[in-house]
């Protein structure tokens, strides 16, 4: 572990704590619908895995998918760098842009960051990566984008050891990449929540990074590695499509994105089988196919030693384009793309959200459905589509959202899971709302089953919040199911104001 990255620069990372609290609005919450429909109508982006994973494979005999974080800067040592070419490469495919790997799972940084000396300023060759990438897909019209990690092995950034400093350490880094290089178009986080290993939404919230990237660049789009297909994590999905058909549900239309490698692996090697392009034929369905689910398809190319891709991987994706017949632009997006009402009204959204426990993967097995998805700002329901939060079943299951301070409450809409839209009319199961103070106090209770009032439709609930005439003011709400059941919650919305 680098520990000058945690010790003499503490001082740089808070002043620029200061900066970025200082920057923007951090609570911005707006999702355009405009924004999603420019990323759909890309299709086809490129990937770049260029990092120290790059150079451990010129420097060891075995091919290697990541770095340990242990590797020497000395080992940066690239003979070239030339941004030009990718960029080229990816006009010639019909590319509408590109994705650099700034910092993958090692901690090496492609940028001269003031929080650590891992970086290529520290290295033989202290080219920015990062600014040569961002100037030369800009002059040319391409959309850039900043994949960044949030699993660190040099930095000892890892499940259960995320500290305070060390998520100053990430707002920071995330600070210096969307400040010093002028617009990015999306943010790419990877190495958080998926293996058991990593940093999990427990150990570092997603609003603290979502807000950290919005109040710089609101404009910019979280698109995220969660495996998931909801907006708890992102404001695009993001899964790995290498060697897979589209893995959300076949309903789900929704924009996301699927990355996938045009060779054998995400990292160069001089080994045969790895240089080795996969074949036009597979290229194009994947990519027809991704985007008929209007997913962009993010290939991955893997620039060697030199700072340039393979003449061999050019050759081939450029025998893809002139097979592509790219689909007609969007015209509009669509109706349940991005939030589904406006999120400012509720009190709830990204809020810290718990149940009491949680069901295991619906669709991919390193996505489960978590309690935050209940306050995503997506209202549709459907636990086979990942937008549910979900229990297992047992004796009076329940769900909690924490508001963060007392608020008055005047309303509380309840948006239960769909699918279960039948047993809840014949079960006809009794459901409790509570409300607790900051202290921890029950202030206001309320009991009733599928035959109330309160009943919008079989799944839609909306419950007055008042205290025979007086308000309720509170801290956090909570949804009991009584008896022996599931627990499923498409979207909580809390409705009121501060408590004056």
């Amino acid at each position: 572990m680098n520990t000058n990255a945690f010790g003499i620069r503490t001082l740089q990372i808070s002043c620029m704590m200061l900066f970025c609290s200082l920057g923007g609005n951090a609570g911005a919450q707006e999702l355009s619908k405009d924004a999603l429909l420019d990323f759909v109508n890309t299709r086809y982006q490129a990937y770049f895995h260029y990092n120290m994973c790059t150079f451990k494979n010129v420097n060891e005999e075995k091919h290697s998918g990541r770095a340990s974080g242990r590797e020497p800067v000395e080992w940066w040592n690239p003979s070239g760098l030339d941004c030009e070419q990718w960029a080229q490469v990816c006009i010639d495919s019909k590319m509408s842009g590109g994705w650099l790997t700034s910092k993958h799972h090692g901690g090496f940084c492609l940028w001269d960051s003031k929080v650590t000396d891992y970086d290529v300023a520290s290295s033989p060759v202290k080219t920015d990566v990062v600014g040569e990438f961002v100037k030369q897909f800009r002059k040319r019209g391409l959309k850039v984008g900043i994949y960044y990690s949030i699993l660190d092995y040099h930095h000892g950034i890892d499940n259960g050891t995320v500290s305070k400093e060390k998520l100053d350490f990430i707002k920071a880094q995330l600070t210096e990449l969307l400040t010093n290089y002028g617009p990015i178009d999306y943010m790419n986080f990877d190495g958080w929540s998926t293996w058991p290993t990593l940093p999990d939404f427990d150990d570092i919230h997603y609003r603290d990074l979502y807000e950290t990237v919005k109040a710089i660049q609101p404009d910019c789009l979280i698109v995220s590695h969660t495996y998931e297909s909801n907006l708890a994590h992102a404001d695009v999905p993001f899964a790995d499509a290498a060697g897979r058909s589209y893995p959300y549900h076949p309903e789900y239309l929704r924009p996301t994105a699927a990355s996938d490698t045009s060779q054998g692996d995400w990292w160069w090697d001089d080994i045969e089988r790895y240089r080795k392009p996969k074949t036009k034929e597979y290229l194009l369905k994947q990519l027809e196919s991704y985007n008929s689910h209007n997913s962009v398809y993010v290939l991955n190319m893997s620039p060697g030693p030199n700072g340039r891709v393979d003449d061999n991987v050019a050759t081939r994706l450029k025998e893809v384009a002139e097979a592509w017949d790219k689909a007609d632009d969007r015209i509009a997006p669509g109706d349940d793309w991005g939030f589904q009402y406006d999120v400012s009204e509720n009190l709830a959204f990204m809020k810290p959200a718990i149940q009491s426990s949680t069901q295991g993967p619906v669709i991919d097995f390193r996505a489960r459905p978590r309690a935050e998805i209940a306050v995503d700002g997506v209202t549709e329901s459907r636990g086979a589509m990942e937008q549910a939060a979900m229990t297992l079943k047992e004796l009076n299951p329940w769900w909690e959202v924490d508001l963060e301070a007392d608020h008055r409450i005047h309303k509380i809409e309840i948006y239960l899971q769909t699918d279960q839209e039948e047993y809840l009319v014949k079960d006809r199961r009794a459901l409790s709302v509570s409300v607790r103070n900051a202290a921890g106090d029950v202030v206001w209770i309320k009991r009733f089953n599928a035959s109330s009032d309160f009943y919008q439709s079989p799944s839609t609930i909306t419950v007055p919040v008042d205290d025979h005439g007086k308000p309720v003011v509170g801290r956090t709400m909570r949804l009991k199911s009584i008896g022996e059941t599931s627990l499923g919650v498409g979207e909580v919305i809390v409705r009121g104001g501060d408590r004056s």
